[in-house]
């Protein structure tokens, strides 16, 4: 459940942060800042990833790279396992897991590198040019067009 709590805190920061990017993209037109924010969306892109429709449907040499969005969804797909039995998880559950908690530590490494270091370095430059700063840790409530009271209902 950490796992997955994880995943989705960190999948929610990219979010938030590429629509940040997106409404100030819109702000400052063209020249190094646009690139730069440009460059820092195409990375984000990568972390946030996209449903997939199935978990071991993949060859491992075929297996793509994880993203948030993967591993968020691998690691309910093994919260769905384990409390589907009255038993302890099998070694295949507890070995998937193992892989999925290490791929997500590799990926919060750099998301962490990229919050220290680019979004820094981007936040320096909008500050000069006299504009807001992205905050990685904004819900992407604030963010998102939908209805403001949250609900997914059509």
């Amino acid at each position: 459940m950490e796992g997955m709590n994880q995943s989705y805190e960190a999948l929610a920061q990219v979010r938030s942060l590429r629509a940040q990017l997106k409404e100030r993209a819109a702000k400052v037109g063209k020249g190094p800042i646009a690139d730069a924010m440009a460059a820092l969306d195409k990375k984000c892109a990568e972390w946030e990833g996209a449903a997939q429709g199935s978990f071991f449907g993949l060859p491992p040499s075929e297996k793509p790279p994880e993203n948030f969005s993967t591993l968020n969804q691998h690691f309910a797909g093994i919260l769905g396992v384990a409390d589907s039995a009255d038993a302890a998880p099998t070694t295949q559950a507890t070995a998937v897991f193992r892989e999925l908690r290490a791929a997500l530590e590799s990926l919060q490494s750099l998301w962490k590198k990229i919050k220290e270091e680019d979004v820094s370095t981007l936040n320096k430059e909008l500050k000069k040019s006299r504009l807001s700063e992205v905050d990685t840790s904004k819900p992407p409530s604030e963010n998102s067009s939908g209805s403001p009271d949250g609900d997914d209902q059509p």
